[in-house]
C-alpha cells in the first residue's frame, strides 16, 4: 500500500506555486560548478610518463586502428615490473576495434598506476567494434583513469567495465563517457566487487541503460561527485545487481526512468543534486528491506508524475529539498516505511 509523501508525516507541506526562476537559477548554479571543475589546472605529461604515441606507435587521426598499440602500452602498464606507472594519451581521436584490457592476476599487477588523457575535448577513444561490445576491461586498482571520451557511437554495450579480480580505491576523473548502453559497470553479480571509488567530474550523455550501474553485493562506498547526467536511462543505480553509493553536487537531465534508482538496500546518500525534465529523481524498487536514504538540499524539477518513489521500507530522511512536480504527489512512499521529513518544499502543480 502506498501513500502520498505530501502531508503523510512530518513537516512536508504542499504549495500550488510555479517558480520558474528557482528552476533556472539552479540549472545554471549546477552548470557553473561543473565548468568550473572541469576547468582544472592539469600538469603533465612528465618525463617519466609513457606515451601512446611516441613509445608505441599509436596514430590518433580516428582512421588508423589503433587498438593493438593501446593493447601494448596497458600490457607493459599492467606488469609488476613495469617501467613506468603512468600512460599518456595525447589529443587525437583513436579508433577501437576490439575490448582493451588492463588485466590482473597477481597483487601488485596493473596497482598504482594511471591513465590520463591529454583532454577530455580532445582525446577521444572512439568505437568501431562488434555491437554490444565493451570498450575497457579495466582491472586496475589503487588507480587513477582520467581525462579522455569514450564515444561508443551507439554500438558499445559498456564504456568501462570492472576487471574479473575484486578491486578498491580508483579515481576516474575528467570522463566524457557517451552513446553506450552502460558508461561505468561497478563488478556483476556472482562476480567480484569493485569498491571505495570516486567518479569526480565526469560527463554521461546518452547512456540508454545506465550512466553508472552498480553491480555487486561487494561493490560498496562508490562516491560520485560534480558529474553531468544527460538523456541517460538512469543516472546512477544498482538495479542490475547490488552495492551501495552516494551522490553529491551533480546535475540530472531528462533521465527516462529515474536519475537515482535502487533495488538492493544498504546505506545511500545524495545531496545538494539538481534535476530537471527526467521522469523521477529517486525510486526504491519494492523489497522488503531496509534502506537507510538520505535525501538533503535537492532541487527537483520533473515532468508530470512522482519524483522520489520509495517501495522499500526505508527510513527516508527528507531533508530542506525542494521538489516540483505536476500531476504529483511529489513524494510517495511504502505504508511500512520509516520517514522523517523537515524543511523540504513540494510544490505540486495541477
Amino acid at each position: 500500500m502506498n501513500r502520498p509523501g505530501p502531508g503523510a508525516r512530518g513537516s512536508m507541506q504542499t504549495r500550488a506555486s510555479k517558480r520558474p526562476s528557482l528552476a533556472v537559477l539552479c540549472l545554471w548554479l549546477a552548470s557553473r560548478a561543473f565548468a568550473a571543475g572541469a576547468a582544472e589546472e592539469f600538469i603533465g605529461p612528465f618525463p617519466s610518463w609513457a606515451d601512446v604515441q611516441r613509445d608505441y606507435g599509436a596514430v590518433g587521426d580516428g582512421q588508423a586502428d589503433d587498438t593493438a598499440a593501446l593493447q601494448k602500452a596497458l600490457d607493459d602498464l599492467h606488469r609488476e615490473d613495469r617501467r613506468f606507472f603512468v600512460l599518456h594519451v595525447p589529443a587525437g581521436t583513436y579508433r577501437v576495434t576490439r575490448t582493451l584490457v588492463l588485466f590482473r592476476e597477481r597483487h601488485n599487477e596493473s596497482k598504482d598506476v594511471a591513465l590520463i588523457g591529454e583532454d577530455p575535448a580532445t582525446t577521444v577513444l572512439r568505437w568501431d567494434g562488434p555491437a554490444d561490445g565493451v570498450m575497457l576491461d579495466y582491472g586496475a586498482w589503487y588507480s587513477k583513469l582520467g581525462r579522455l571520451t569514450f564515444d561508443g557511437r551507439g554500438r558499445a554495450r559498456t564504456a568501462i567495465a570492472h576487471g574479473k579480480s575484486f578491486a578498491t580505491y580508483n579515481e576516474l576523473f575528467d570522463l566524457v563517457i557517451r552513446d553506450v548502453g552502460i558508461g561505468i559497470e561497478a563488478g556483476a553479480p556472482g562476480g567480484q566487487g569493485i569498491a571505495e571509488t570516486t567518479v569526480l567530474r565526469c560527463r554521461f550523455q546518452r547512456c540508454s541503460i545506465a550512466g553508472i550501474s552498480i553491480q555487486n553485493f561487494n561493490s560498496l562506498d562508490w562516491f560520485v561527485w560534480h558529474s553531468v547526467f544527460e538523456d541517460c536511462g538512469l543516472g546512477v543505480t544498482n538495479l542490475r545487481g547490488a552495492g551501495n553509493f552516494h551522490v553529491f553536487e551533480s546535475l540530472f537531465r531528462r533521465s527516462r526512468e529515474a536519475d537515482i534508482g535502487i533495488g538492493n538496500t544498504g546505506y545511500f546518500s545524495f545531496r545538494n543534486n539538481t534535476s530537471t525534465g527526467s521522469k523521477a529523481f529517486f525510486v526504491g524498487k519494492p523489497i522488503a528491506a531496509a534502506a537507510l536514504v538520505t535525501l538533503q538540499g535537492n532541487a527537483v524539477f520533473g515532468g508530470r508524475g512522482t519524483m522520489v518513489e520509495v517501495g522499500n521500507l526505508g527510513p527516508l530522511l527528507l531533508l530542506d529539498n525542494h521538489i516540483q512536480t505536476r500531476g504529483g504527489p511529489a513524494v510517495r512512499l511504502r505504508a511500512e516505511a520509516g520517514l522523517l521529513s523537515a524543511g523540504n518544499t513540494f510544490t505540486c502543480e495541477p
